[in-house]
């Protein structure tokens, strides 16, 4: 099964066909990509790409491929369906920008992730409570207990 974006984002590993040597597994640069969560949230996204000074040429790429996905729509047919032009025009006509969504994730994993996410936000508010702790000081304690993406979606939502 093919690997998610939002995995490859997470640990940045990916496999490519290469002729006469097959498929090779190899790593992407961090400084060229989000994060799964950046890439999720259209406003982390954005700041993003204004950070590393890249939301022209990122759009451009977004609508070159959105331009290989209609050409690939107006050509594409049912199994036993026949293609005609009528069919195809109006498969492009009625294709929609889209949001690629995080995969879902089984149920157990879910509801594990919800479980360390709870147990470490009650800590962080109690922490946040607390006179003379820091917002540093709370991201280190919840960086050692859940680890720093976690902490980081945490301190985020802190109020």
């Amino acid at each position: 099964m093919a690997k998610s974006i939002y995995d490859i984002l997470n640990d940045l590993e990916t496999e490519t066909s290469v002729p006469d040597f097959g498929i090779l597994k190899h790593t992407l640069p961090r400084e060229l990509l989000p994060t799964a969560e950046q890439f999720e949230d259209s406003e982390q996204l954005l700041e993003w790409a204004k950070d590393n000074d890249c939301i022209h040429s990122a759009l451009q790429k977004g609508i070159q491929k959105f331009i290989i996905d209609l050409r690939a729509t107006f050509k594409a047919v049912k199994k036993d369906e026949k293609w005609d032009i009528e069919k195809g025009q109006k498969a492009v006509n009625n294709a929609k920008w889209t949001i690629t969504k995080r995969p879902n994730v089984n149920d157990k994993e879910t509801i594990k992730r919800q479980a360390i996410f709870d147990a470490n936000m009650n800590m962080a508010k109690a922490l946040n409570d607390t006179e003379g702790v820091t917002e540093e000081m709370i991201l280190t304690t919840l960086t050692a207990s859940c680890g720093a993406e976690l902490a980081k979606e945490i301190i985020d939502k802190l109020e």
